[in-house]
């Protein structure tokens, strides 16, 4: 590759404002792939480089020449066409260049960018990760407190804290996609299952709260149908299904 793409493409990414294992974790390579194609010591492949012009906005031949172009001719009808298209339980997804489109089965469409979907899963996995990490450190912290201060029991008692965690975690994808199907609603129910039992000894008939879990599921799925909250479930299947097809 010549030094003046490489160059580019390090002025098309600081410009966007993202650090290098920031757009590495966009397009689905490593960070040493993005810094090896702007050291000029390797070139990015056909698909790749389509990616990278998607998520910049720009064409491939601006992309690699840095020309400005003339603007495109209109294109045909026949030719506007989704480069994929993923249909299931009633939703149809088109990936299309720039944009992801989801239909539900009353017909009701929504658009979002392609890029602005990227930048928004990659914003919710860094902050799941760094509030699942203290919120982890906090639960080892209080259960090691637990077992030094009470003994035996603190050490019997304690370890359901640690079944809290997929719950905290799951409040972050609530927070960022308004999903409430992805509360770790059944970790929470052992977790104070278990706790009662241990501590108070009321094994029965807590049990009930079991049957809770199906309840939650069918009356949480009916409110994020409502609330459109399925959207970003469905494009990240049908982003999943291409990429599994791409790479195949």
């Amino acid at each position: 590759m010549e030094q003046r793409i490489a160059d580019r493409l390090v002025t098309l990414r600081k410009n966007a404002g993202y650090s290098q294992e920031e757009l590495a974790d966009m397009i689905g390579v490593s960070r040493q792939a993005v810094s090896k194609w702007e050291r000029c010591e390797s070139s990015p492949d056909t698909d790749n480089l389509i990616e990278l012009a998607r998520l910049y906005h720009i064409t491939l031949d601006e992309l690699v020449c840095g020309a400005e172009l003339p603007p495109k001719a209109e294109v045909a009808e026949e030719e506007k066409t989704p480069d994929y298209l993923w249909e299931d339980d009633g939703m149809t997804v088109e990936v299309k260049e720039d944009e992801v489109s989801v239909k539900n089965e009353d017909g009701e469409e929504k658009v979002y960018d392609r890029a602005e979907l990227k930048r928004k899963k990659l914003k919710e996995k860094r902050t799941n990760a760094l509030i699942t990490g203290i919120f982890s450190l906090a639960v080892t912290i209080a259960y090691l407190t637990l077992g030094f201060c009470v003994g035996a029991r603190g050490w019997a008692c304690g370890w359901p804290l640690f079944l809290l965690i997929p719950v905290v975690s799951s409040v972050v994808e609530i927070v960022f996609y308004k999903k409430i199907a992805g509360f770790g609603y059944p970790s929470l129910i052992v977790a104070v299952y278990c706790a009662v039992g241990m501590i108070f000894g009321v094994w029965h008939p807590t049990w009930i709260m079991f049957v809770s879990i199906p309840i939650f599921y069918i009356v949480a799925g009916k409110i994020d149908r409502v609330t459109r909250s399925w959207d970003y479930e469905a494009i990240e299947d049908a982003l999943d299904e291409k990429k599994e097809k791409k790479t195949k």
